[in-house]
């Protein structure tokens, strides 16, 4: 695992008796308590605070490498950098001097610098990220990588925002911090860690795919430690039951929790205090005084969410539960559930005629919601175009609602 730096070089402003050298303010920094004096970059204090092993600068043709092969202690390269960039010839090519005098200074290999555009169009705002991408193909996974935003435009700042959260998916690395220097005249400057933007994108995730997929995983992993254990118990516990599926545990764990929304509502940490208002709907919405009903409300949820497997697994299983309550036969047991599954059956008994209610409700369960159960769950193959079972849905949830009422 390498510790990585990614930072943005800007263009500086011309320094006091010299026409061609631009620099930044020199200035002391502060980074996590301590302080680093004497510096011009922010991507310095950055480099000695963490023993940074690789550096990746990111700037545009003008920007100040010649200052970056002075901080390095190569004056000749940064009188010859700054001479190029005089003469507007300065090209990505001619910065491999820079590339390995930075190498060789930190002691480990694949340091580079690039060169992007002003990203003033679409064009150079596509050719930006494809240098970003470069980078990351030079990264490993579980590097540890920091990103200095302080300096260039903003476009490139954005960028490196979006690179950020990209990467960790595509690249598998872990943020250590984005810094943004904050200058200061005549006192220490801070160097600031905005990471936490992150993390609340990460919790804008979790209560996303909560709302979308019933999943608690994100949600329950970045609540470690934020909320106290019993109400992490009770979480993990509704995560394993919509992970596995199971309408029985799903149903305890929603009633269970409905008990215990304080978990949210006075959570110290802001944003779940923030987000509680939505994961309070989602457990209210689903919650209900039967299982039959829960599972009918599944349904609905699973279908509304374009997952009609679960759907169908949820909707016929209702049905049966239905039944099983009405009866008065235990519902969580594979006797009184077999019973109910018999009831419907008795539907295509001859003395009922084909318009009776009990043998439509009978012919639609067996052939056509419990088959297209069985072959989700079975993995059997079906004739049958897909989109007609995902088109017929709605139809087969109203109608069974509709004959269970009629019938019992």
């Amino acid at each position: 695992m390498a510790k990585v730096l990614i930072a943005l070089l800007g263009t500086g402003r011309k320094a006091k008796g010299d026409d061609t050298n631009n620099r930044y303010e020199v200035t002391d920094y502060i980074l996590e308590n301590k302080l680093y004096k004497k510096l011009t970059f922010t991507s310095n204090a950055i480099i000695k605070h963490f023993s940074i092993e690789k550096v990746f600068y990111i700037g545009t043709s003008q920007s100040m490498w010649d200052n970056i092969a002075e901080y390095f202690e190569d004056d000749e390269l940064a009188l010859e950098l700054i001479e190029k960039k005089d003469q507007n010839t300065l090209k990505e090519t001619e910065l491999e001097k820079l590339n390995h005098l930075i190498d060789t200074k930190l002691k480990n290999n694949g340091s580079k610098c690039f060169i992007v555009k002003d990203g003033e169009n679409e064009d150079e705002l596509w050719s930006m990220f494809e240098k970003f991408l470069e980078i990351l193909e030079s990264i490993d996974d579980n590097d540890e990588v920091y990103f200095d935003i302080t300096h260039l435009f903003r476009s490139v700042s954005v960028m490196s925002f979006i690179i950020a959260e990209f990467g960790k998916t595509y690249k598998n690395f872990t943020i250590g911090g984005f810094f943004y220097g904050m200058l200061k005249i005549n006192e220490p400057s801070k160097i600031i860690d905005v990471r936490i933007f992150f993390e609340l994108l990460e919790w804008a995730k979790a209560i996303e795919e909560i709302e979308k997929f019933a999943s608690f995983n994100r949600f329950v992993m970045l609540s470690e430690e934020k909320i106290e254990k019993n109400g992490l118990n009770t979480l993990n516990r509704l995560k394993d039951a919509f992970g596995i599926a199971n309408m029985s545990a799903i149903y305890n764990s929603l009633n269970n929790i409905k008990n215990h929304l304080e978990y949210f509502e006075k959570n110290e940490l802001k944003v779940i205090k923030l987000l509680s208002p939505r994961i309070e709907k989602f457990i209210v919405d689903l919650s209900a005084k039967s299982l039959s009903d829960f599972q009918f409300k599944l349904a609905k949820f699973f279908a509304d969410k374009n997952n009609y497997a679960l759907a169908y697994i949820a909707l016929a299983e209702a049905v049966v539960s239905y039944i099983c309550e009405k009866r008065g036969l235990n519902v969580n047991s594979k006797d009184g559930r077999d019973e109910a599954k018999a009831i419907i059956k008795g539907g295509f008994d001859k003395s009922y005629p084909y318009s009776h209610p009990k043998k439509k409700f009978a012919n639609m369960y067996i052939n056509q919601i419990n088959k297209i159960r069985n072959n989700i769950a079975h993995q059997l193959e079906t004739t049958k175009n897909p989109k007609d079972d995902i088109n017929n849905f709605e139809k087969y949830y109203n109608d069974s609602r509709k004959y269970l009422k009629e019938i019992f």
